[in-house]
C-alpha cells in the first residue's frame, strides 16, 4: 500500500512539475568567438578596378549580455546587447608566365573592417539549463576600409563612420553546469542605404551575417 501510494504521488506531481519549469536565469553573458561577414559594396569599400578581391568575411570576437525581467506563459521576454568586431585583408594579383618564369605580382591590397553594436529584443523558450530564443533589434556599425598604394596607384581611404543598421537572427544556449554553458548565435545584420555627403560617398544597403559561438554565463 505504501508503494502505491508513493507511485501516485509521482504522477501528481510531475504534471505540476512540468507546468512550472525553472525559470530562465536573470541575465546571461556571452564571449564569442565569430566569423563575420564584412561589406564588399561600393561606397563602404573603395572604388576600384572590376577584378579586385574584398575581403568578405574574417574571423572575430563577439560579446553581450541579455536580461530577462519578465515571462508570459511559455515565453520569457529578454533585453540585452551585444558588440562584435572583425577585420580583414585581401590581395589581388597577377600571374604572368609559367613554370619556372612564372611570377606573381599584388596588384591591389585592401583592408576592411567592421565593428557592429547590436541591441537586441528577444523571445526566448525553454528551461534554465537550455533555451532557444529569436531576437531583432536596430543598432549601429562602424566600416573601415583602404586600399593600400602600390606601384602608381594611390592609397585609397573610405572615411570610417557609424551608420544605422538593423538585425534579426536567433541562437540558443545550454547549461552543462549551473553557471557555465556555451551558446551559439545566428545573425543578419543590414546596414542602411547612405546619401553623399562632404566626407561619405553614397552606399547602397547591403546586408552581411555573423555565426558566432562560445562560453556563456548565467
Amino acid at each position: 500500500m505504501k508503494g502505491v501510494l508513493s507511485v501516485i504521488c509521482l504522477l501528481v506531481s510531475m504534471p505540476a512539475a512540468a507546468q512550472n519549469p525553472p525559470r530562465l536565469p536573470w541575465f546571461a553573458v556571452d564571449l564569442h568567438a565569430a566569423t563575420i561577414g564584412l561589406p564588399q559594396t561600393e561606397g563602404w569599400v573603395p572604388a576600384l578596378p572590376a577584378d579586385t578581391v574584398y575581403p568578405g568575411r574574417s574571423f572575430g570576437l563577439a560579446g553581450g549580455a541579455t536580461v530577462y525581467p519578465f515571462k508570459l506563459k511559455s515565453i520569457t521576454f529578454g533585453i540585452g546587447a551585444s558588440i562584435s568586431k572583425a577585420s580583414g585583408t585581401a590581395n589581388t594579383e597577377v600571374i604572368t608566365g609559367t613554370g619556372a618564369t612564372q611570377k606573381v605580382t599584388v596588384t591591389q591590397i585592401v583592408h576592411t573592417g567592421v565593428t557592429n553594436l547590436i541591441p537586441q529584443i528577444s523571445l526566448n523558450f525553454g528551461r534554465k539549463f537550455g533555451w532557444s530564443y529569436v531576437s531583432a533589434g536596430i543598432g549601429r556599425t562602424k566600416v573601415t576600409s583602404r586600399a593600400e598604394a602600390i606601384g602608381t596607384a594611390e592609397a585609397i581611404i573610405v572615411p570610417e563612420a557609424w551608420n544605422g543598421t538593423t538585425n534579426f537572427g536567433g541562437g540558443a544556449r545550454w547549461f552543462p553546469k549551473p553557471h557555465l554553458g556555451v551558446g551559439v548565435d545566428i545573425r543578419f545584420v543590414k546596414l542602411g542605404s547612405r546619401t553623399p555627403t562632404d566626407v561619405l560617398p553614397s552606399a547602397k544597403r547591403t546586408q552581411q551575417w555573423t555565426i558566432s559561438a562560445g562560453i556563456s554565463i548565467q
